[in-house]
């Protein structure tokens, strides 16, 4: 369903993409957002043809998925939306291969090389049973080293089993070494061209061993005057150019020369900085200090020194009480009247004996003897000592 006012058309009511994308692409691929993420991720919605059945469309994706290659795009849903059944594929891995030729500008080797990596990659599409001749130019990409990437899942018609032709495949490597190099294909590579884009090999894996002999046969033609990251970007000839380089051999040795110069002439020059520095500020000497002067001393101020005159306290201020006022006279207690103080009695001793302040006694007194039946002694009730009664 699609929203006029919005421009914006929900797939199978999860992914959300552009009405007008939608309708100018209906097969896809379109960029769409993953509602049901917890980011809004960015995903590609592409649409199948028409003959799928939900369980022939799931038994090829399973298969699909069970590559295990990863220059292939995996599959991450599926569904129905109208009369139609879409994949969801994640963003695309590399930039197209037209955006490629024309940025990269690659040469007939370089053309070779990715068509060669494309069909290694296509080789194990077919041996898992899906068609490699149906491939578009759109459904490439190419990543970094250049790196090959499938942004189709290649699923074929509904209903097709494993194919069984061996040089399925050859086709799509001429378009692919066609739309890769920038200018025309010439040469052994041209050759190589018509008999794949003809199905001349017997296989596949033939095609791409002939292709691989055919880069070798490049590489070893390339001018060796020039390294490849300089071939082609000059206009001027390759043999003028090689006329203002040094033979290949020699190069090698001009540079560690001059790697070998450029080591000397730091080590100079720090040496240098570093003389210069030492002669220019010189560590000035410590100063000696100035020589002790004998002072004159008086011999009383010794003799003071050494004994010391007594200190003189001074006296302590008769404390001033106030006068008593005259008529007050003082009264001292009666001592009649007053009870006299009860004596201290003596701490009283046990057993009736006197106490004495002499030391305790050295040893404690012997225990008596437990009974040779092993209970526990009980003591004497006889022998217990009681406290005399309190004093009145």
């Amino acid at each position: 369903m699609s929203s006029p006012a919005t421009n914006a058309c929900m797939i199978g009511d999860r992914y959300l993409a552009s009405a007008a994308a939608v309708a100018s692409c209906p097969a896809g691929p379109v960029d769409a957002l993953d509602t049901r993420s917890g980011r809004a991720a960015q995903v590609r919605v592409l649409f199948t043809g028409t003959g799928w059945d939900e369980e022939a469309l799931a038994a090829a994706v399973s298969r699909w998925c069970s590559l295990g290659v990863s220059e292939a795009c995996g599959v991450l849903d599926f569904g129905a939306h109208g009369d139609r059944w879409f994949l969801v594929v994640p963003p695309s891995l590399g930039m197209p291969l037209e955006r490629w030729r024309m940025v990269r500008r690659p040469s007939a080797l370089d053309a070779a090389r990715l068509t060669l990596a494309f069909g290694r990659v296509l080789e194990r599409v077919v041996r898992a049973g899906f068609p490699a001749d149906g491939l578009a130019m759109l459904d490439l990409a190419v990543g970094p080293g250049p790196t090959p990437f499938l942004e189709r899942p290649l699923l074929g018609a509904p209903g097709a089993g494993p194919g069984d032709d061996p040089q399925a495949g050859q086709r799509s490597l001429a378009a692919i070494v066609t739309a890769a190099q920038f200018g025309e294909v010439e040469g052994g590579l041209a050759r190589w061209r018509d008999d794949a884009r003809s199905e001349s090999f017997a296989s596949l894996a033939a095609c791409l061993d002939a292709l691989e002999a055919t880069a070798a046969d490049i590489g070893a033609a390339a001018p060796s005057g020039l390294d490849a990251e300089l071939a082609g970007l000059f206009d001027e000839d390759d043999l003028r150019l090689q006329s203002l380089l040094p033979p290949a051999g020699e190069r090698r040795g001009l540079r560690r020369a001059g790697a070998a110069v450029g080591v000397v002439l730091a080590l100079l020059g720090a040496w240098a900085v570093i003389g210069i520095g030492t002669k220019s500020s010189p560590a000035a000497a410590p100063a000696a200090p100035p020589a002790a002067e004998p002072v004159p001393v008086d011999p009383g101020t010794l003799v003071n020194a050494a004994h010391p005159p007594p200190r003189h306290h001074k006296p302590a201020k008769p404390r001033s009480h106030p006068r008593r006022p005259a008529g007050v006279r003082h009264h001292r207690p009666d001592p009649a009247t007053h009870a006299a103080a009860p004596t201290a009695q003596p701490p009283p001793t046990i057993g009736g004996g006197t106490s004495t302040n002499g030391p305790p006694p050295t040893a404690p007194p012997a225990s008596p003897r437990p009974p040779e039946g092993g209970g526990t002694t009980l003591p004497d009730p006889g022998g217990v000592t009681t406290l005399p009664p309190p004093a009145p």
